[in-house]
């Protein structure tokens, strides 16, 4: 993972963005501080501690003057992040030998000057001043953080889900730790403490569902501007799968998703353009009745609960896989009205 932010780090040093740069540098101590002394607490002891351990002696010399130390690059990170300042709060700095009356961050490509330390000294005034190169300090901390990483990649534990563009929507997508989705909703459930888990299947993955969506949309004109506008778009599935979630957004707009182009037959005039009764029944039904943002969010459930059902119980079996007892009860009672006509108790 590090090998991408320093690749990033080392396309804004060619395209001059230099402070973009910088920023990312001035993490990779953090992050390889953490991962140096993952009990330690203290950011700062974290990152002071990484950085002379790793790079301290090489921006040091024996002469005493003022360098490039831990708590100086801590500093000018503290100020540049938190206040975007590229400058040091020599007030902050503890070693009276490297506190400095000017710091001077110079943006160049490094070769004509990489880190030094100018001194005045007069009767009547003394100045201290370090001028640095941005490109030096950045390839610096790059590359001693490159080489720490793939020396000690055991320690460094990266929770993401990235991917790049071309690649998310080639269909390719592999996935060898599972459905991300489906996982992250598995331990919330367990910390819950609900015994209960989705399955993933064994043929697609919910971003493979999330991929065909995008493509479907791309590949309509109409849709593509409405999403490009930020319009919302509900896809409906005509055979969604049993194990995947249907994904859909409150909107007017509904574009229907065929399976598989049908064949035209001898009435064309009989094209089936609205739901039948009984969903618009249902739909008007929870929009009535159903207005907390806690049910919006989990509407189709609520909604493929009773049209997918054929008796009361089913009803309720279908809400317990995604509600509490307690919570399936109150929205049992709220939704009587509707299986009144459905058998069982």
């Amino acid at each position: 993972m590090v090998e991408l932010y320093v690749n990033d780090i080392e396309n804004a040093l060619k395209n001059k963005s230099y402070f973009s740069a910088l920023a990312m540098s001035l993490a990779l101590p953090d992050i390889c501080g953490a991962a140096e002394y993952p009990n330690e607490t203290s950011t700062a002891k974290r990152y002071m501690g990484w950085y002379n351990k790793y790079l301290g002696e090489d921006m040091s010399d024996d002469r005493g003057n003022p360098y490039l130390s831990g708590e100086i690059v801590y500093n000018l990170r503290n100020t540049f992040l938190h206040a975007g300042s590229p400058n040091i709060d020599s007030n902050k700095v503890k070693d009276e030998a490297n506190q400095l009356d000017r710091f001077i961050l110079i943006l160049g490509d490094g070769t004509k000057i990489l880190c030094t330390t100018l001194f005045i000294d007069t009767p009547i005034v003394k100045l201290r001043t370090m001028i640095v190169d941005v490109t030096y300090l950045c390839k610096t901390i790059c590359d001693r953080s490159l080489w720490y990483y793939k020396n000690n990649t055991n320690k460094f534990h990266f929770d993401f889900s990235i991917d790049t563009q071309d690649h998310f929507f080639s269909g390719e997508v592999k996935l060898p730790s599972g459905d991300p989705i489906i996982e992250a909703l598995n331990q919330k459930l367990e910390q819950s403490g609900d015994t209960r888990r989705f399955l993933e299947s064994q043929d697609h993955t919910t971003v493979d569902v999330i991929t065909g969506d995008f493509n479907y949309i791309f590949s309509n004109e109409e849709l593509k501007q409405k999403y490009l506008n930020g319009e919302e778009i509900k896809l409906v599935r005509t055979m969604p799968p049993t194990d995947t979630p249907v994904i859909t957004s409150n909107t007017e707009s509904t574009v229907k998703k065929e399976s598989a182009p049908k064949k035209k037959t001898a009435s064309p005039s009989k094209k089936k353009t609205k739901p039948d009764k009984r969903e618009a029944q249902v739909r008007s039904f929870f929009g009535q009745h159903f207005k907390e943002k806690k049910y919006k969010q989990k509407k189709e459930i609520i909604i493929q609960a009773i049209l997918k059902s054929k008796t009361k119980q089913q009803v309720n079996n279908a809400l317990m896989k995604s509600f509490a007892s307690e919570e399936t009860g109150v929205i049992y009672k709220r939704l009587s009205p509707l299986l009144a006509s459905l058998p069982g108790k």
